[in-house]
């Protein structure tokens, strides 16, 4: 089938269709359009976020003062942060 044979046969299709059908179409593609988009911010935000996470457990410190025992490290301001 080519290019031109399928957009007549689309075009002959959506010509047959009524109006709520068409809404209803309509409808669907939006719906299908804003998951993919909420899926793409959702992937985005959880590549940053592990992005962030390995740069905050390579960070080395530089001082000569030693860590406190009791210390609970950097797990515990990451979970302050974000929990």
């Amino acid at each position: 089938m080519t290019t031109l044979e399928l957009r007549t046969s689309i075009t002959a299709d959506l010509d047959q269709m009524s109006v709520e059908m068409l809404e209803s179409v309509s409808n669907y593609v939006k719906r299908l359009r804003r998951t993919k988009s909420v899926r793409l911010q959702a992937n985005a935000t959880q590549r940053k976020r592990e992005a962030a996470m390995l740069f905050v457990k390579n960070l080395s410190v530089r001082g000569g003062q030693p860590v406190p025992a009791d210390e609970l490290g950097i797990d515990a301001l990451v979970s302050e942060k974000y929990d």
